[in-house]
């Protein structure tokens, strides 16, 4: 908090609490431990749950908690910290759940004086939460219950005028498992979080701000280390390429690295042709603008011109993991079906990773005549068909026919058709992301260990590992490395790498500004009036980083749970990954040996816990 525990610094020390099912509304002081300790975002929310769920809470249950929280560095002017998290114990996995996102909602929960929102219990109707001059109040939401996101945004904003809105759209309604929660055009995609809003009867909140301005310990040494900062986010070139072509820019760079999934999974190389059709360069030939969230300099967001039903529309462009997921994954190469598919998504609120992913499967299962079009509604999903795609996508969010089905997931449909579970790729119920283990070793032990689930947003390493890659990391232990080997240097990069972006997911920041981690420490610093050194601040990171893995172990989870799913493991034929697979079980016994996790239990063991001041924590029967 600063030198002194009066006085709070990057915070306003407050949380608004909701009870759904009594209709009550309050507010909790910030417990002023967990800051110092787990910072907020994602720690700071993990910290609070892990105490009040257990194995046994049902996500989908009113005893399961949703929180939606801020970071500290939001609200300050540092670039990319206008981010929010939203937590809870995910319907999909059963484990930790965990969402990120843009736009400008966190900014505006800042703005009315909170630091967060923590969401209780079960309406018994459909409602939706006002915020407004630090006031709460609950609305009949009847008349908004089957609209999209963006329709339920226009009519809250046309009503409430300037208020921020957060919404689900009709997959959240409907539970399905992977559903998300839409923030007037992002996106907290994954873990169901939207399928957790949906079962609490909450359609939507919106806030609207007073302009509070969070607190500075040192505000001289922190303009001077804000103005560092964004002169080296700026002298980026990878900053003029995202505010250029946004994460699509990353396609053809990915298909040359063989990091690009390619017909689910199975080859490592697409004709170029196809490739291109699908990139950011083909993209922008339609770019309508760039989108920037709060207090962003980059602003990697496309807002795109799509054909809908004969009608030109404005939208925000597909991002590089859908294009790969309704693009090469599907050997789909039409970007205008592409473009539509994230519309769709956006509208229905689905997460377009496990969305895209599931209907991949599908694809693959019918071309490899594990099944035929009679167990799928009569779609012929050969190889590109894109319109069977789009079709897929509005029965999933209405659980339609066999949408019901692939609403449940990937591991479900495996199961429905009493198939090989390797023939998925999920870890722990949850498809893996767009980037190729085979292509960065490394990425084996981000989708192995990362607490929500395979995301490559826990450990970025396909690109920060790379030797080819500017972003340096090194002076907090992140060394450039042989992307294709098995050595104690990855793994001991890797887990360095997931510490420090357990940092960012708490303070919070954008995974796209980059500066260097002492820049980043010289804010914090200067915001809480510290001087905490590089070594003490990655020590939070990895506290964190434990603490959601013991969160994980209350609810079942063990050493069986690390896992790499067959058909990552399977060597290509072709393309820059032709031959090559990571060694997992020498990867993760180098894992094991650098976490100090007990291999038997695949808990952290009792003197990293007690290293980390968790020790208390170890009860895993509550």
């Amino acid at each position: 908090m600063g030198k002194n525990s009066k006085e709070i610094f990057g915070y306003h020390g407050k949380i608004l609490k909701i009870d759904l099912l009594k209709r009550k509304i309050s507010e909790e002081p910030i417990n002023v431990n967990y800051s110092q300790d787990f910072l907020g975002g994602a720690g700071y929310a993990c910290r609070s749950l892990i105490e009040e769920l257990t194995i046994d809470t049902s996500p989908l249950s009113p005893k399961n908690i949703l929180m939606v929280m801020t970071g500290p560095f939001c609200l300050s002017g540092i670039p990319g910290s206008g981010r929010f998290v939203v937590c809870s114990k995910s319907p999909y996995t059963g484990l930790w759940g965990e969402s990120n996102c843009g736009g400008n909602f966190g900014a505006e929960i800042k703005k009315a004086g909170y630091d967060g929102i923590f969401i209780s219990g079960k309406s018994d109707t459909p409602i939706f939460l006002n915020i407004e001059n630090q006031k709460a109040n609950f609305h009949d939401a009847d008349s908004l219950w089957s609209l999209s996101t963006k329709e339920t945004s226009r009519v809250l904003k046309e009503r409430f005028n300037s208020s921020k809105v957060l919404t689900i759209g009709q997959a959240g309604e409907n539970l399905v498992k992977f559903s998300s929660i839409n923030a007037e055009g992002k996106t907290a995609g994954r873990t169901g979080m939207g399928a957790v809003m949906g079962s609490k009867f909450l359609k939507a909140i919106l806030i609207r701000g007073e302009n509070h301005k969070i607190r500075i310990a040192e505000p001289t040494s922190f303009r001077e280390s804000l103005k560092k900062t964004l002169k080296y986010i700026l002298n980026q070139q990878r900053t003029e390429i995202l505010r250029a072509y946004g994460t699509s820019a990353g396609v053809m760079t990915a298909h040359s690295l063989g990091d690009l999934p390619i017909k689910y999974w199975t080859l490592g190389k697409w004709n170029k042709n196809s490739v291109y059709n699908i990139s950011g360069e083909k993209l922008n030939e339609k770019l309508m603008k760039s989108i920037s969230c709060y207090n962003c300099p980059i602003g990697c967001t496309r807002a795109i011109e799509l054909d809908k039903n004969g009608d030109k529309i404005v939208s925000e462009g597909p991002e590089y993991e859908t294009i790969a997921g309704f693009g090469s994954l599907i050997l789909n190469d039409d970007i205008e079906s592409i473009k539509l598919a994230n519309f769709l998504c956006n509208e229905f609120g689905l997460d377009t990773i496990s969305t895209s992913s599931v209907i991949g499967l599908l694809f693959r299962l019918y071309n490899e005549d594990y099944i035929n079009s009679e167990d799928i509604d009569g779609l012929n999903l050969e190889w590109g068909n894109s319109d069977a795609m789009l079709e897929l996508i509005k029965k999933i969010a209405y659980r339609k026919g066999i949408g019901k089905l692939l609403a449940e997931g990937s591991e479900k449909v495996i199961s429905h058709f009493g198939l090989d579970k390797n023939l998925s790729a999920t870890i722990n119920n949850l498809e893996v992301p767009y980037h190729d283990i085979r292509s960065c070793y490394g990425m084996a032990l981000t989708y192995a260990f990362s607490p929500r689930g395979p995301c490559h947003t826990s450990a970025d390493g396909y690109k920060v590992l790379r030797k080819t890659n500017k972003i340096d990391f090194t002076e907090i232990g992140v060394e450039k490395v042989d992307v294709h080997s098995n050595s104690e240097k990855l793994v001991k990069s890797s887990i360095k790498l997931q510490d420090y972006r357990a940092i960012y997911s708490s303070i919070i920041l954008c995974v796209f500004t980059n500066p260097p981690p002492k820049y980043v420490l010289d804010l914090y610093n200067s915001m809480m009036g510290l001087s905490l050194s590089l070594n003490q601040f990655m020590k939070i990171g990895e506290r964190i980083f434990n603490l959601k893995r013991l969160f994980n172990n209350k609810m079942g989870l063990t050493n069986k749970n690390d896992r790499i799913p067959k058909i990552l493991l399977s060597p290509t034929e072709n393309g820059t990954i032709k031959g090559k697979t990571p060694n997992f079980k020498k990867l993760k016994k180098y894992y094991y040996k650098f976490r100090n996790w007990d291999p038997n239990t695949g808990v952290p063991n009792n003197k990293k816990l007690k290293d980390l001041g968790l020790e208390n924590l170890l009860d895993l029967k509550k």
